[in-house]
C-alpha cells in the first residue's frame, strides 16, 4: 500500500521538482526573515520592510529560467536593482497621487513590455512591479530606501545560495529522480488500466488513462532537456541517453493497447485485474523475470479458455521486457562518463511580428487597460486597498495567451480567494497574539501554496490568502473586513481583466489553437519528408530524436491552448475540440512508433524498397500539408497516391517468407499512420466522410 501511495505521488510531481521548488522558497523565505529582522531591529527600522526581502526571495527562487546556469546566477544577483528602483519611484511621487497612479501603470506597461527583450528581463519586470506594489503596500519613507535595498539584497542572495549551493538542480541529479519518476509513471499506467478494467464503461476512468499518458509525455520531455545539460557526457553520450528515454516513453505507450484489448475482449472478465495485480508485482524484477511472469500468467488464462486474453497477455509481457530492457540501459547509460562538450552559444531569431501583432507588446497593453480599469473601480470598493485589485489584474494575465485561459485564470484566483478569506478569518482568530503559531503558518502558507502552483492556481490562492490572516494578525492589523476587502478587490481585479482579455486586443481560444495545430503539421510534415529525404538517398534514418521532440513539443501547445476548451466547458461544447486533441495525441504517438520502426528497417531492405518508403512518407507529408495554409497537393491526390505506394510495401512484405521483420513492422505503423492522418483530415474537415 505504501508502495503504491509512493508511486503516485512520485507520477505526480516529475523528479519532485515541486517539492524541491516550494522548499527552496520556504527555506529562503525563512532565511531572508531570520537575517533581516535582527538588522533591521539594530538599524532602528520598522520590521514589516523585511516584506521586500521575502518578496525577492519568493521572485528569485520561482522566476529565474534562463537556458543556462550562468545566466540564472546573475539574474538572481540583480534582482535588488529594479525592486529598489521601483521603490524609489514610488516613494518619490507618493505626495502627488495622480502622477503616482499614473507612474504605477508605466511600471505595469514596462514590467510586460520587457519580456521582449529574452528570459531575463521577465523576472526582472515582475519584481519591478512588485516593488511598487508593495510601496503602497507599506508606505515607506525616503531614508528606508537603503534599509528595503539591504532587505532585497538579503532576498537575493538568500534565494541564490539555495537554489545553486545547497538545493541544487544539478543535471545528474534531475536526471535520477526523472529515472524513478519514469517507472511510477508506468506503474501509474498500469492502475489506472486495472481501475478501467474494474469499471470498463467509465469515461471518466479512461480519461485518467489518458491524461497518465501525457505525464509520461511531459516527464520524458522534461528529462531530455536534463540530458542537454550535462556536461559529463559528449554529444554522442547524450544522444544515446535520450534514445534511451524515448524506448522507455514508447515501452510504457506500448502497454497499453495490448492492455485495452484484455478490457474490451468479451472473454476478459475478471482476469484483467489479476492479470494487471501479477503484472505490477514483477515489474521491477529483471527483464528474463518479466518474461517468465507473464508466460505463467498467459497460461493460467489460457488454460481457463481465454485464448486471445492469453496471447495478448504474451504480448504485454513482451512489452513490459522492452520497457525493462530500456530502463536498464538507461541506468547503464548514466553511468558513462565521457570527455565534456563544447556550450554552444545560443542562437537569436528575429520574429516577424511587429508592433501589436507582437504577444508581449499585445499583453502590455491589455495588462495596462486592464490595471487602469482595475484602479477605477477599487476605488469605488475601497481606497485605501485598491492596489489589491490591481494585482489580480496584473496576475491573472501571466502565463496565460488566450482569453480562454485568462477567464479560468481568474474564477480559480476568485474561488481560491472567497475560500482562503474564511479559512485566514477562522486561522486568524485562533492563532492571533502566538508569534511562533504566526510565523509556522506563515511558512506552511508558503511551501503549501508554491507546492500547488503548478497543480492547482486556485489551491495556491486559497493558501496565499490564508498566509494573509495569519501575517495581518503577525503586524496586528487583523480585521475580518481586511479579508473581506480583499476579496471584493480580487472580484473587481478579476473583472477588469476578463473585460480587458475581451475587449482589448483579444486572442480567441479557438483562434490559438488553430494556430498550434497548424504548427503541429508543420513539424509533422518536416519530420515525414525529411525522413523520407534521408532513407532515399542516405538508406538510413538517424537523428530523428530532435524532430520527435519538436513534434511532442507542438502537441503539448495545443494540449495546454485547448485546455479551456477541453475541460471547463459543458460536453456538447467540448466534443470537437477534445476529438480533435485526442486524434492529435494519436498522430503523435503512432509517428514515434513509426521512427524506431524505420530506422530498424532502414538497413534490411533493398534500395528499391527504402525508395518506395520514401516515397510513401512524402506522400504522407504531402497529405499533412494539405490542411495547412501552405499546401501545394490536394488531400485527396496526396492520400491517393500514398494507398498506391502502400499496396506495392505489402505486396513486397507479403514475398517474405521468414515471419514477421522489421519491414512488417514498419508498414503495420505507416498503414496506422496513414489512417490516422485520413482521421484527422475528417476531424479537421479537410477530407470527405465517403473518403474518410
Amino acid at each position: 500500500m505504501w508502495s503504491e501511495w509512493w508511486n503516485r505521488f512520485l507520477a505526480s510531481d516529475p523528479a519532485m521538482r515541486r517539492l524541491r521548488t516550494a522548499t527552496r522558497v520556504v527555506l529562503a523565505v525563512a532565511l531572508t526573515t531570520a537575517a533581516v529582522l535582527p538588522v533591521l531591529a539594530w538599524w532602528g527600522q520598522p520590521l514589516p520592510l523585511a516584506m521586500i526581502g521575502a518578496v525577492v526571495a519568493i521572485n528569485s527562487s520561482l522566476g529565474v529560467n534562463d537556458p543556462e546556469r550562468r545566466q540564472q546566477q546573475v539574474t538572481t544577483l540583480l534582482m535588488p536593482l529594479p525592486v529598489t528602483a521601483a521603490l524609489l519611484l514610488a516613494m518619490l511621487t507618493a505626495a502627488w497621487p495622480l502622477v503616482h497612479t499614473l507612474l504605477f501603470l508605466v511600471v505595469i506597461f514596462a514590467a510586460v513590455y520587457v519580456r521582449r527583450f529574452g528570459p531575463r528581463y521577465f523576472p526582472l519586470g515582475m519584481v519591478a512591479f512588485m516593488g511598487y506594489f508593495f510601496a503602497m503596500f507599506l508606505r515607506p519613507q525616503l531614508p528606508q530606501l537603503p534599509a528595503l535595498f539591504a532587505a532585497s539584497v538579503a532576498g537575493a542572495l538568500a534565494a541564490f545560495a539555495l537554489r545553486f549551493l545547497v538545493l541544487r538542480d544539478d543535471p545528474e541529479g534531475v536526471l535520477e529522480r526523472g529515472h524513478r519518476t519514469l517507472r511510477a509513471q508506468v506503474h501509474g499506467l498500469l492502475h489506472a488500466v486495472r481501475d478501467v478494467a474494474e469499471h470498463p464503461g467509465s469515461v471518466a476512468r479512461r480519461r485518467e488513462l489518458n491524461n497518465r499518458s501525457v505525464r509520461l509525455n511531459e516527464t520524458a520531455l522534461m528529462l531530455e532537456g536534463a540530458v542537454g545539460q550535462l556536461d559529463s557526457l559528449d554529444e554522442t553520450g547524450r544522444e544515446r541517453l535520450r534514445q534511451r528515454v524515448l524506448d522507455v516513453e514508447l515501452a510504457a505507450e506500448n502497454l497499453l493497447t495490448p492492455l485495452l484489448r484484455l478490457v474490451d475482449h468479451p472473454s476478459g472478465g475478471d482476469t484483467v485485474p489479476h492479470a494487471v495485480g501479477a503484472l505490477l508485482a514483477v515489474l521491477r524484477a529483471d527483464p528474463r523475470e518479466l518474461r517468465e511472469a507473464s508466460r505463467l500468467v498467459a497460461e493460467r488464462i489460457e488454460q481457463e479458455g481465454s485464448v486471445a486474453v492469453a496471447m495478448a497477455v504474451r504480448r504485454l509481457g513482451t512489452c513490459l521486457t522492452d520497457l525493462a530492457t530500456a530502463t536498464g540501459e538507461l541506468e547503464d547509460q548514466r553511468a558513462e562518463v565521457g570527455e565534456p562538450a563544447p556550450a554552444e552559444e545560443p542562437g537569436t531569431t528575429e520574429p516577424g511580428e511587429t508592433g501589436l501583432q507582437r504577444p508581449e507588446v499585445r499583453m502590455a497593453v491589455q495588462v495596462t487597460c486592464a490595471a487602469a480599469l482595475a484602479i477605477v473601480l477599487g476605488e469605488l470598493v475601497s481606497p485605501n486597498r485598491w492596489y489589491w485589485a490591481v494585482i489580480t489584474a496584473f496576475v491573472v494575465f501571466i502565463s496565460t495567451n488566450s482569453r480562454g485561459e485568462l477567464l479560468v485564470r481568474a474564477w480559480q484566483r476568485t474561488a481560491g480567494t472567497v475560500l482562503g478569506v474564511l479559512a485566514g478569518s477562522l486561522l486568524a482568530a485562533q492563532i492571533s497574539g502566538h508569534l511562533a503559531a504566526e510565523i509556522a503558518t506563515i511558512l506552511v502558507c508558503v511551501f503549501l501554496g508554491f507546492y500547488f502552483a503548478g497543480f492547482s492556481y486556485a489551491v495556491m490562492t486559497f493558501f496565499i490568502t490564508t498566509l494573509l490572516g495569519a501575517l495581518y494578525g503577525m503586524l496586528g492589523t487583523f480585521d475580518a473586513t481586511v479579508l473581506e476587502t480583499r476579496l471584493w478587490e480580487t472580484a473587481v481585479g478579476a473583472t477588469a481583466g476578463v473585460l480587458a482579455a475581451v475587449f482589448v486586443l483579444p486572442t480567441r481560444t479557438r483562434s490559438l489553437v488553430r494556430t498550434n495545430t497548424e504548427d503541429f503539421l508543420l513539424v509533422l510534415r518536416d519530420f515525414l519528408r525529411s525522413t523520407g529525404t534521408e532513407l532515399s538517398e542516405r538508406g538510413e534514418v538517424t537523428g530523428m530524436q530532435e524532430s520527435m521532440r519538436e513534434l511532442d513539443d507542438g502537441l503539448q501547445r495545443v494540449v495546454r491552448s485547448a485546455r479551456p476548451l477541453t475541460s471547463y466547458r459543458l460536453r456538447s461544447r467540448r466534443s470537437q475540440v477534445q476529438r480533435s486533441v485526442t486524434v492529435l495525441s494519436g498522430c503523435a504517438y503512432y509517428v514515434r512508433n513509426l521512427a524506431v520502426a524505420l530506422s530498424a528497417a532502414a538497413g534490411m531492405v533493398d534500395a528499391d524498397t527504402r525508395d518506395r518508403l520514401a516515397e510513401l512518407l512524402w506522400a504522407l507529408a504531402d497529405a499533412v500539408e494539405s490542411m495547412t495554409g501552405e499546401a501545394q497537393v490536394g488531400f485527396e491526390a496526396a492520400m491517393d497516391s500514398a494507398h498506391r505506394t502502400a499496396d506495392s510495401l505489402h505486396d513486397i512484405a507479403e514475398s517474405l517468407t521468414d515471419g514477421p521483420t522489421s519491414l512488417h513492422r514498419a508498414v503495420r505503423w505507416l498503414d496506422r499512420t496513414s489512417q490516422i492522418i485520413e482521421d484527422l483530415a475528417r476531424e479537421l474537415g479537410v477530407a470527405t466522410e465517403q473518403r474518410a
